[in-house]
């Protein structure tokens, strides 16, 4: 688990001064596993068939050899590119909670940056849904975040139950925080 509650200078898109780091995470690893599967399959078959096609002799042509090598050199790196943008687009796709904000940050290498955050004293609800075998016996579901009009589902978070309590926790923290200084400005206008 990534947490650090010590490191203050840990520093991330759109942090504010005020605010002090608590953990992160990036999603379950289960996620990458459908991708490594294809890879694999992908890596046994074009090997599969490079065998074949070099130690058979239906393929006695030097032009349909190197034909048939230049095909699977492009699936081969077909394969690989797609599995290496799966890997980054996870890497990428990381969770940062501080005292007082929950940060969902979601970058790609050139397409997509997108930051959203939401402070921690306006929930109101947090739920942990997990559903199925799979889910309850690797640790990770969808978390659900309610504020007053939306909905934020963060899935795929590893060890839900660690993970609900510490947002449980931080959010009551931020809400003692925020109460007194929304006393505050209602005295203030009321003057």
């Amino acid at each position: 688990m990534n947490t650090s509650a010590s490191d203050s200078g840990f520093s991330f898109q759109a942090k504010d001064q005020a605010e002090a780091f608590q953990f992160y995470y990036h999603q379950h690893w289960i996620r990458l596993v459908w991708p490594l599967c294809r890879l694999l399959f992908w890596n046994i078959l074009i090997a599969g068939t490079g065998i074949i096609m070099l130690t058979g002799t239906m393929f006695a042509e030097p032009l349909s050899r190197r034909t048939i090598l230049a095909i699977l050199t492009a699936f081969f790196l077909l394969a690989h590119f797609e599995f290496l943008a799966r890997l980054y687009h996870y890497l990428l796709y990381v969770i940062v909670v501080t005292d007082r904000k929950i940060h969902r940050i979601k970058k790609t290498l050139l397409t997509m940056d997108d930051h959203e955050s939401t402070d921690l004293w306006v929930l109101q609800d947090i739920h942990k849904r997990q559903h199925g075998l799979i889910q309850n016996l690797f640790g990770y579901g969808t978390m659900i975040l309610q504020a007053q009009e939306t909905e934020v589902r963060i899935h795929f978070t590893p060890n839900i139950n660690k993970r609900y309590a510490a947002l449980t926790a931080l959010r009551e923290r931020a809400r003692a925080y925020a109460r007194p200084r929304e006393d505050a400005t209602r005295n203030a206008k009321a003057w």
